[in-house]
C-alpha cells in the first residue's frame, strides 16, 4: 500500500502533464484513498507513463484510470495456467493445497517478485494450509444449575435444607 506521501508524488505526476496547477490536502487525500489499496509507487508513476505515452485527447487521469493501469501493470506479472501447473507439479503441491498455493503465488507474482522466490513463499503457504482433521472435544464436567442466589448446587444439599422445613 502507497503512502500520502507517495499517492502524492503520482498525483504530482499526473498534474505536470497539465501545467503543474497546485494540489490541496483535499484533493490529495481523496486521490490516496481512491487507489488500490495493493498498490506500489513504481507501478502507479509506470501507469502514469503509458497512460500519457497513448494519450492524444489531452484528457486528464483519473483515479480510476491509474487503477485500471496499475491491473494492467500487475496481471501482464501473473504467470499462466500452464506454468502454474508445471510449479505445482515440480513441487508436489496435492490439490487440497492448491488452493493456498496458488493465492500466494498470484499475489506475490502481482507485487512484482520474481516467479521463483514467488513459488518458494507459494510452497511454504502450501504447506502450512494444509488441513489437519479436528481434535476431538475434551469431555466436560456436568454443570448444575444453582437454586437461588448465593445457594450450593441442587443435590449437594439435604433434602430439608433445600425444601426447609415441609421435608
Amino acid at each position: 500500500m502507497m503512502t500520502l506521501k507517495e499517492s502524492t508524488l503520482v498525483l504530482v505526476k499526473i498534474r505536470a502533464h497539465h501545467g503543474n496547477a497546485p494540489i490541496t490536502d483535499l484533493e490529495a487525500r481523496t486521490f490516496h484513498e481512491e487507489l488500490l489499496k495493493d498498490a506500489t509507487l513504481p507501478d502507479a508513476l509506470e501507469a502514469v507513463r503509458r497512460f500519457y505515452s497513448a494519450n492524444d485527447t489531452g484528457r486528464w487521469m483519473l483515479s480510476g484510470d491509474v487503477n485500471a493501469g496499475i491491473r494492467a501493470i500487475q496481471t501482464a506479472r501473473i504467470p499462466d495456467e500452464a506454468t502454474i501447473g508445471q510449479l505445482m507439479d515440480q513441487a508436489g503441491i496435492r490439490s487440497e493445497q492448491a488452493l493456498a498455493y496458488r493465492q500466494k503465488l498470484i499475489r506475490e507474482a502481482k507485487q512484482g517478485m520474481p516467479i521463483q522466490q514467488a513459488h518458494a513463499l507459494a510452497v511454504e503457504a502450501a504447506h502450512r494450509q494444509a488441513i489437519e482433521a479436528p481434535k476431538p472435544a475434551k469431555p466436560r464436567p456436568k454443570r448444575y444449575h444453582f437454586a437461588g442466589h448465593g445457594q450450593s448446587q441442587i443435590g449437594a444439599m439435604s433434602l430439608k435444607d433445600t425444601l426447609g422445613g415441609a421435608a
